[in-house]
């Protein structure tokens, strides 16, 4: 899992049955410091997000098929939480 900022949605006309109805965000890695980091997915919406939002991302299969609720999830990225806030000790 990782801390991501939401960029932007994903706008596809074309997509496989799965996603119709399914928002894809554009999301960008935020590093410990909580600059941006280099990479940049799209993944599947769970916690109905938006740009500007930081939320947790898994890229476990086991994560993305709970959220979808289907086992073989066409999909491998997940946002999984909204980020309130990170304490460090």
């Amino acid at each position: 899992m990782f801390i991501a900022e939401v960029i932007a949605p994903v706008v596809a006309t074309e997509k496989i049955a799965f996603f119709k109805g399914r928002k894809l965000l554009l999301v960008r890695e935020v590093l410990e410091d909580g600059t941006p980091g280099d990479r940049t997915l799209v993944a599947l919406d769970g916690v109905q997000a938006g740009p500007g939002d930081r939320v947790l991302v898994a890229r476990n299969g086991g994560a993305v098929d709970d959220v979808a609720g289907m086992k073989d999830c066409p999909a491998n990225v997940v946002i999984i939480a909204h980020v309130d806030r990170v304490e460090r000790q």
